[in-house]
């Protein structure tokens, strides 16, 4: 909101700017009419000017050609500085309408990538959990021991993830097991369930 009402404020001052400037143009401007022997060169000097201005101001094709009771527009050496100002002015404010409309799409490309991310964690954990709770209710139907024990272990073990490392040996998965290295749960399940066969709980040091 304070961009906004900043680049609103910037456009309005431009405008401001450009409205007294084109008045200044306006006022700065006499009308000389040619008496004998003036020359273009002499007038600018007298009021102020320069040859070129003079020339664009009238539509001069040669300044060296003037004739006496022509009436030229003078335009002031200030009015030009005013002009040269104003355009200025405005191309700065263009360029800062650009900057801010560039740099709008760039925070709502971050905001949205901010929020892919945190939707992609949201998912990942949500997902974990869920295999986490599924493998233990699979491990209750193949070994008798409750889910919940199950679930107990797998969190201990590998905090519910199952592609858990552990960096000291080779264990690995939900239930941390030495003979598997598979992230399919399905099969760390199937792995689990033969090492408690064989082993009882005591494979995770509980009895």
């Amino acid at each position: 909101m304070k961009k906004v009402l900043s680049m609103i404020f910037a456009t309005s001052a431009a405008a401001i700017g450009l409205f007294f400037a084109g008045s200044a143009y306006a006022s700065a401007s006499t009308i000389v009419t040619v008496k004998s022997g003036d020359t273009v060169w002499g007038i600018s000097q007298q009021y102020n000017s320069s040859v070129k201005a003079i020339e664009s101001a009238n539509n001069l094709q040669d300044a060296n050609v003037i004739t006496v009771g022509q009436q030229l527009t003078i335009p002031s050496a200030n009015s030009s500085s005013n002009t040269q100002g104003s355009a200025h002015v405005a191309a700065a404010t263009t360029t800062a309408q650009q900057t801010q409309s560039y740099s709008q799409p760039t925070q709502s490309t971050q905001s949205t990538q901010a929020t892919t991310q945190s939707s992609q964690a949201s998912t990942t954990t949500a997902t974990s959990g869920s295999v986490a709770q599924q493998a233990a209710q699979l491990m209750e139907q193949k070994t008798g021991v409750s889910a919940s024990t199950w679930m107990a272990i797998s969190y201990r073990e590998s905090r519910n993830n199952p592609t858990a490392q552990n960096p000291s040996s080779t264990a690995h998965g939900l239930y941390q097991s030495l003979y598997t290295t598979s992230n399919d749960w399905c099969e760390q399940v199937n792995d689990a369930a033969r090492l408690y066969h064989s082993q009882g709980m005591g494979a995770w040091a509980l009895n």
